[in-house]
C-alpha cells in the first residue's frame, strides 16, 4: 500500500485524481510525489508485509506529518523500517529492525525542521479487541475485573483500585461534575517525574499540575470513558519532565476505566502498560 502523508498528517493515495487536483498539476514529465516529498513536506510511506518503507525531507517534516507517520509505525508495527532522505544527492538508505531507533531516528530527522515543537503528547486510540494479544495479558486481566465488577465500585474502596495490582497500580482519578479531573492516586512510576513529588498534588486538579503540557492532554480520555461509560485502550507517546529538570521520551499502553458509585459520582482507573523510557 502506498500513501502520502501531507505536512497536517492528512493521508492521499498518490495515484488518485484527488491528489493531483489538489497540487494543481497534471503533467506527465514530473514524478508529483517526489516532487511533493523533496519540496512541500509531504512524506512517501509503503506498508508491505515484510517492512515499510518512509521516504521524507528532513528540512521540511512538519510536526502533524511526523505524527501521522508515528501512528502508521505504531500500528502496524512493521518488522523493518527503511528510511530514506528525499535529498536530490545520493543518500543511502537505512535499515532499522528495531521499532523503537526507527522512531528515534525519524524525529531526529523531524527536529531539524525550523519551529518545530514536538512536546505535545502522540496520543493514539487502539481497538479494544487488541486486548487479547498474549502481550497486553496485564491489561486484558483488568478488563476482565472490570466487567465482572459491573463497572461498580463503592466510594470507600477507591482506593483499592490503585493498589490493587490486577489494576496495574495506576492513576485513579474523580470526576466531579464530569467537568473537573482530581487526582486520588497517581501510578506508582509517576513519584520520579516532576519538579516536586507527586504527592504534592494528589487530591488537587490536574490544571494545578507543574507538568501541566502532559497531563492535561492525557486526562481527555478519562472524560470521553466517563461520558460513553465504556472503556479506553490508547497508546501515548509524551515528553514528560524529570525530576532534575531533564526530559523523557515515555511510551506506554493504557486502559481507561470508567466506574460508578452508588452516589452517582464518577471515578476513573488508568491501567498503564510502559513499553519505552529513554532520554529526550
Amino acid at each position: 500500500m502506498n500513501i502520502l502523508v501531507g505536512p497536517d498528517g492528512r493521508m492521499w493515495n498518490p495515484y488518485s485524481y484527488e491528489f493531483t487536483k489538489y497540487l494543481g498539476y497534471w503533467g506527465a514529465d514530473v514524478d508529483i510525489s517526489r516532487y511533493a516529498t523533496r519540496n512541500l513536506g509531504f512524506a512517501a510511506v509503503k506498508i508491505l508485509p515484510r517492512y515499510m518503507y518512509i521516504c521524507v525531507q528532513p528540512s521540511l517534516f512538519p510536526p502533524a506529518c511526523f505524527d501521522r507517520i508515528l501512528e502508521l509505525l505504531l500500528l502496524n508495527e512493521p518488522p523493518r523500517i527503511v528510511i530514506e532522505r528525499a535529498s536530490r544527492a545520493f543518500t543511502p538508505l537505512e535499515v532499522l529492525a528495531n521499532l523503537n531507533d526507527a522512531v528515534a531516528r525519524l524525529r531526529a530527522l523531524q527536529e531539524t525542521t525550523p519551529t518545530a515543537k514536538g512536546f505535545t503528547p502522540n496520543i493514539f486510540d487502539l481497538a479494544l479487541p487488541r486486548l487479547e494479544h498474549p502481550k497486553r495479558a496485564a491489561l486484558c486481566e483488568a478488563f476482565r475485573a472490570w466487567k465482572a465488577a459491573h463497572g461498580y465500585v463503592d466510594t470507600p474502596n477507591i482506593q483499592a483500585l490503585a493498589d490493587n495490582p490486577v489494576f496495574g497500580q495506576g492513576t485513579v482519578a474523580w470526576l466531579p461534575g464530569r467537568d473537573r479531573c482530581i487526582i486520588e492516586a497517581w501510578p506508582s512510576t509517576y513519584n520520579r517525574f516532576g519538579d516536586r513529588s507527586s504527592e504534592r498534588y494528589q487530591g488537587c486538579d490536574v490544571r494545578e499540575h507543574p507538568d501541566i503540557d502532559y497531563i492535561l492532554p492525557t486526562t481527555q480520555a478519562y472524560f470521553t470513558a466517563a461520558r460513553e461509560r465504556t472503556p479506553r485502550l490508547e497508546l501515548i507517546e509524551a515528553l514528560i519532565t524529570h525530576q532534575d529538570g531533564s526530559r523523557l521520551w515515555a511510551r506506554y499502553e493504557r486502559l481507561v476505566l470508567p466506574w460508578r458509585t452508588k452516589g452517582n459520582d464518577t471515578f476513573v482507573s488508568s491501567v498503564p502498560m510502559i513499553r519505552l523510557i529513554r532520554p529526550a
